[in-house]
């Protein structure tokens, strides 16, 4: 599967480009009628690419050879580079002579976009005389379930506690004695902390696992903030007391574009920490706003019955499918992503077709449904957190891992929102310029805005959700380790 996700999104990426070219060239050969599409077209891909470009070879500066630097970024390839890269892997996954060089290529594969630091502290040996034990108290969080390895088991079935954090050092603390500080559950929490860490802020999340000398998972616990460092290996020291669990802590953040997840993983031995931070969502989050030029572009052709038609349709459809195949993290089940497209399809390109008809009206239109559409939305959401708070005292998202993996599509009041002030744009365009194009656009967005808010009664029960799983965290953080070849 790797493999050939590799071998598709370096091939899409070539498809998208040439689209791309072919719907310039088709522009310029109607540049009497399509100036406008090929003056904003040429701009945006301009303008992107060199951001994009520029920005990874900032980051791949020491990666590459500076000749080979300069080269992708004059000719807008290092996003085709990496693709490639991820290809060169995948291709020696398949000639590794054993199973485990052949996994650990497929790994390399899969987290080839990212830039990796990582590091190895070997402990001196103890004697025999030094005490070991274990950081966890006998009477707490053990699970019923048996060892880590079942990659299937239930988050239920795992006692899952507050991370104590130091707050001088934030180092964790293993002391049952500390209690966790609770977030206010006030109004203005809700509208200044929680709102803008759902929709807009720089999310973060920690898990902390302790394994004992079985590998049998101890103790398990999750926080919004970012612990520095594990506890101390040194449980006391009269007598010498040294602890012998394996520690786990996987810090992951995420802004626009980009993901970061460091591991620290701790035994008696040795103490191995990995960074990565990955970005190919970076690479590919041009795609959603060229779609919709391309969209643009089309109509504009379809008005004067042009002859690229065949072409727009192609670019914006392959460009999409690019959207579609990208807006997911790298851990991210291709069952999920696969069970969101119906979703994005009918809100997101059903919306971007709408804004490209009322554009053909007037820029200012647009903007104004835009803002008005996303205000509804978010409107939509505050009454909703609003009304559960007050009449349910029920605080919606309140864990952190249902904060950190939030995601606005699959809420039925943004949504909803969203498709009224939609569907009333629509109603407008067809009233005050009733035609055959505009009855279909009408048509299409009542269907598509109904079709969305259905599915999504019914999308939740084909999502698997795997990181709802804390066992799927630890098990992610071990593939991360092994690609990195730096496992515990």
């Amino acid at each position: 599967m790797v493999a050939a996700e590799s071998v598709g999104l370096a091939l899409l990426w070539v498809t998208v480009a040439v689209l791309h070219i072919s719907a310039l060239i088709a522009g310029f050969l109607d540049l009497d009628v399509m100036f406008h599409f090929v003056i904003a077209f040429t701009s945006y891909l301009v303008i992107t690419h060199l951001l994009l470009n520029g920005w990874l070879v900032r980051i791949y500066w020491d990666k590459i050879s500076r000749s080979k630097a300069v080269l992708l970024y004059v000719t807008f390839t290092i996003p085709l580079y990496l693709l490639l890269f991820r290809v060169r892997h995948a291709v020696a996954a398949f000639r590794g002579k054993n199973q485990v060089v052949a996994r650990r290529e497929a790994l390399k594969a899969r987290y080839a976009t990212s830039i990796e630091n990582s590091a190895v502290v070997e402990f001196p040996s103890l004697s025999a005389a030094v005490r070991r034990a274990s950081c966890v108290p006998l009477s707490t969080e053990m699970s019923t379930n048996g060892s880590q390895g079942d990659s299937e088991v239930p988050l239920s079935s795992w006692v899952v506690t507050e991370t104590n954090v130091d707050a001088g050092s934030k180092l964790i603390k293993m002391s049952s004695d500390d209690v966790g500080v609770r977030e206010p559950n006030s109004f203005s929490h809700l509208f200044m902390s929680d709102l803008s860490e759902l929709v807009a802020g720089r999310k973060t999340l920690s898990f902390h696992f302790v394994l004992n000398a079985n590998n049998d998972i101890i103790h398990v616990s999750k926080t919004s903030t970012l612990p520095n460092g594990l506890p101390d290996r040194v449980l006391s020291l009269s007598p010498l007391t040294v602890c012998n669990d394996t520690h786990y802590l996987i810090n992951l953040s995420q802004g626009t574009g980009y993901e970061v997840v460091a591991i620290a993983a701790r035994n008696e031995k040795s103490c191995v920490t990995v960074t990565q931070a990955n970005y190919s969502s970076f690479i590919w989050c041009f795609t959603l706003y060229s779609t919709a030029l391309l969209v643009y572009g089309l109509l504009v052709n379809l008005s004067y019955n042009g002859r690229a038609t065949g072409l727009y349709h192609a670019g914006w459809m392959f460009t999409a499918a690019a959207w579609f195949l990208t807006c997911r993290g790298v851990d991210e089940p291709w069952t999920d992503t696969f069970a969101k497209i119906p979703l994005r399809l009918c809100f997101t390109v059903c919306r971007i077709v709408l804004m490209c008809a009322v554009a053909l009206g007037g820029l200012g239109n647009v903007a104004i449904m835009y803002l008005s559409a996303k205000a509804a939305g978010y409107l939509a959401l505050v009454g909703e957190l609003v009304y559960k708070n007050l009449r349910r005292n029920v605080r919606l998202w309140g864990d952190v891992v249902d904060r950190y993996f939030f995601d606005k599509t699959l809420v039925m009041s943004y949504q909803g929102g969203e498709s009224v002030v939609c569907c009333g744009w629509a109603i407008w365009c067809h009233v005050c310029q009733p035609s055959e194009h505009s009855l279909a656009l009408l048509v299409a967005v009542l269907l598509g805005q109904a079709a969305g808010m259905i599915y999504l009664n019914f999308v939740r029960r084909f999502l698997k959700e795997p990181f709802k799983n804390p066992v799927r965290i630890l098990m992610m953080a071990k593939d991360r380790l092994n690609a990195a070849e730096k496992s515990i």
